[in-house]
C-alpha cells in the first residue's frame, strides 16, 4: 500500500542528497548507456534542477556526494571492475564537476570520496546531518544499481527515514532501474515523485517540456 510521505518532508528536517550527478556519469557522452536512457527517459536532470530550486526556496539541507577516486586506485571499493581499471600516476582524486543545471551554490555543502560505495562511508555526512538534526534524507541521482540502495541502508543503520522520488534516480539498464524501484527500495525507503516532494517544499511545480 502507498504511505503517504508528506508528514516526514518537513523542510527544517530534510537533507536533499544529490548523489553522483556528475559530469563524466550522467553528461553527454557518459560511459553507461543504459544509465543515460533512464535518465532521459525520466527527464531526471531537468526535474531535480526543479527540486533544487524548490530545496533552496525552502531552506533544505543540499548535498552534493562525488566520487573522486584517485589515478592511481587507492582506497579505490575493492571490485572487478576498480582492480581492472587503468591506473594512473599517484595524486589526489579529483571528481568530475557536477552537470551544469544542478551545480551546487558556494554555501552547498559538497562532499568527495574516494572510497567506498555510499554517500556515509569516508565522508563527514553523518556530522552534517546531527548538526542540521536532519531526520529523512531524500536520495536522488545515481545509480539505483549501487550508490542509492547502499546509501539507503546505510541512513536506515544510522536512523534517518529515507525518501527516493522514483523519477529523481536513474539505473542501468532502465528495466533493472524499475526492478530496483519495485523489489528493493520499495522495502526501504518512501517512494514518491519529485514533484511530489517539490510540492510539499511550497513549490509551484511545472512538468519539464
Amino acid at each position: 500500500m502507498p504511505f503517504d510521505v508528506t508528514p516526514h518532508l518537513a523542510p527544517n528536517q530534510c537533507a536533499l542528497i544529490l548523489f553522483e550527478c556528475q559530469e563524466r556519469i550522467i553528461g553527454p557522452g557518459g560511459p553507461f548507456k543504459g544509465l543515460l536512457e533512464d535518465a532521459a527517459e525520466k527527464r531526471m536532470v531537468p526535474k531535480l534542477a526543479q527540486l533544487l530550486s524548490a530545496a533552496r526556496s525552502a531552506g533544505v539541507l543540499v548535498v552534493y556526494c562525488n566520487m573522486a577516486f584517485r589515478p592511481d586506485g587507492l582506497g579505490a571499493p575493492l571490485t572487478p571492475r576498480s582492480e581492472n581499471a587503468p591506473k594512473g600516476p599517484p595524486g589526489p582524486g579529483v571528481a568530475s564537476p557536477v552537470v551544469a543545471p544542478l551545480a551546487p551554490l558556494a554555501s552547498e555543502v559538497v562532499l568527495d570520496r574516494i572510497q567506498g560505495m555510499s554517500a556515509f562511508t569516508g565522508t563527514p555526512l553523518q556530522a552534517v546531518l546531527r548538526a542540521r538534526k536532519v531526520g529523512t534524507l531524500v536520495l536522488t541521482g545515481v545509480s539505483l544499481n549501487i550508490g542509492i540502495p547502499a546509501s539507503a541502508v546505510e541512513a536506515l543503520g544510522n536512523g534517518y527515514r529515507v525518501v527516493v522520488p522514483r523519477d529523481g534516480a536513474a539505473g542501468d539498464p532502465p528495466s533493472y532501474a524499475r526492478d530496483v524501484l519495485k523489489n528493493t527500495l520499495n522495502n526501504l525507503a518512501y517512494l514518491t515523485t519529485v514533484a511530489e516532494i517539490a510540492k510539499a517544499w511550497g513549490w509551484s511545480w511545472q512538468e519539464p517540456a
